[in-house]
């Protein structure tokens, strides 16, 4: 067994309690030229989640609004009890990519998670910070993050009750307002408001980006199972310098994985008919 098998089949049997012996072989698993049998199956998912889509669409700055979720003093500052320590240490980097995106003309639209008794649901029961006063409605903690705070002009959707930035927003009539088609995600947690956000604005038919390192949470994994799912089905996934060069000097990535798509196609239509 390779040690690719042996770290990632190996994971997958203890993740879902299996052996071996339950793993379909080629002669039960329908996708004959594919893979020979369930783990070849195991070991492309893998491989697929690490790979770019770069093709999928090109990101044009006219058509583009950078989204920074949730980057509120009581979620960045050390001085909160509910800080993120790494969406504290990613803020220069927000801050370079806020900055790029005011000098290109690219509208900057801030959300800010706001929690009050009468519209709480089940945060009081997640989350005891929260049911203790963190991010309270109208609150000094529940106000974006003074390093990076707003321009005058710049929108704040302020009347945001969960994770998702698009639920029972106006973000959506926003960003249409501004013939807005790409959307541009970074902030905290990664894993919750920022995957809930990067999710539905792929629902309503936005092209996505999701910042690799620009985006934060408290759990390694967890950012890292985002990542691997925005990349595989939801977003292009680039690190924040890349986002700005991309804006600035035109979609290379996208023309380049455009050209390597057609040739693959190519060489597979060839091979198929011979």
């Amino acid at each position: 067994m390779s040690s690719e098998r042996n770290g990632v089949v190996s994971d997958f049997l203890k993740t879902y309690g299996r052996t071996e012996q339950d793993l379909l072989g080629a002669d039960r698993l329908h996708a004959p030229g594919l893979f020979a049998g369930e783990t070849e199956f195991i070991e492309f998912a893998n491989r697929d989640y690490e790979r770019d889509r770069h093709w999928a669409f090109e990101i044009k700055p006219e058509e583009s609004a950078l989204i920074v979720v949730d980057m509120q003093e009581d979620f960045v500052n050390p001085n909160n009890p509910m800080c993120v320590p790494e969406a504290y240490r990613q803020v220069p980097r927000i801050k370079t990519l806020i900055e790029a995106c005011r000098e290109i003309g690219v509208p900057v639209i801030y959300s800010a998670h706001n929690i009050a008794g009468d519209c709480c649901a089940d945060f009081y029961e997640y989350w005891d910070l929260v049911a203790a006063g963190a991010i309270k409605e109208g609150s000094e903690g529940a106000d974006i993050y003074h390093e990076i705070y707003p321009k005058p002009g710049e929108r704040v959707i302020r009347v945001k009750h969960t994770y998702d930035s698009f639920a029972g927003t106006d973000l959506d009539y926003v960003l249409r307002d501004q013939d807005i088609k790409t959307i541009i995600i970074c902030g905290t947690l990664t894993n919750f408001c920022c995957e809930s956000t990067a999710r539905t604005g792929y629902f309503l038919n936005y092209h996505v980006v999701f910042g690799s390192d620009v985006n934060a949470t408290d759990n390694a994994m967890a950012h890292n199972a985002t990542i691997r799912t925005m990349r595989r089905g939801f977003a292009r996934v680039m690190d924040h310098q890349t986002i700005i060069d991309v804006l600035r000097n035109g979609d290379r990535l996208y023309r380049q994985a455009r050209e390597q798509r057609a040739e693959s196609h190519t060489r597979s239509g060839q091979r198929a008919a011979r």
